[in-house]
């Protein structure tokens, strides 16, 4: 077997891994904003239809200018990219997003436990205000 060759581009581009995650749900919640900011304008179906897709045309276009210049090539969301872009995608995405700060937390209370951390966050998803329950969690059991 032929030993394996370095390839700095990719070492590269698997470091700008957590940037472009950071970036790709600050990016959904931006545009989330955007397009409800179109809805709520005084602009007939029409209008709000073309500015909904200049929106969006505008995140594909940030999207590839991020990829290209400041995450080595990372293409880890070209799939979603590459896809019809709708409210539902651009909500889910955005509150994604907003979660993430507090599932870190809650695992660095759980020292990093992966069994403990899903056992907590099982708990979690069974109570009604789940997001909030998420965000005041002390402790990991």
């Amino acid at each position: 077997m032929a030993p394996r060759r370095r390839r700095p581009g990719r070492v590269a581009s698997l470091r700008s891994r957590p940037q472009a995650q950071r970036r790709f749900s600050q990016a959904g919640g931006e545009n989330a904003r955007r397009v409800g900011q179109v809805y709520g304008s005084p602009r007939t179906p029409q209008q709000m239809a073309a500015a909904k897709a200049a929106t969006i045309e505008r995140l594909r276009m940030r999207y590839r200018h991020m990829r290209d210049r400041r995450w080595a090539g990372y293409r880890g969301y070209g799939a979603w990219f590459d896809q019809p872009i709708n409210n539902a995608k651009l909500a889910a995405t955005s509150v994604y997003g907003e979660q993430v700060p507090a599932f870190l937390r809650l695992f660095d209370l759980c020292s990093g436990d992966y069994p403990r951390f899903y056992a907590s966050v099982r708990r979690i998803a069974d109570k009604p205000s789940r997001g909030e329950a998420l965000k005041a969690a002390e402790s990991c059991d």
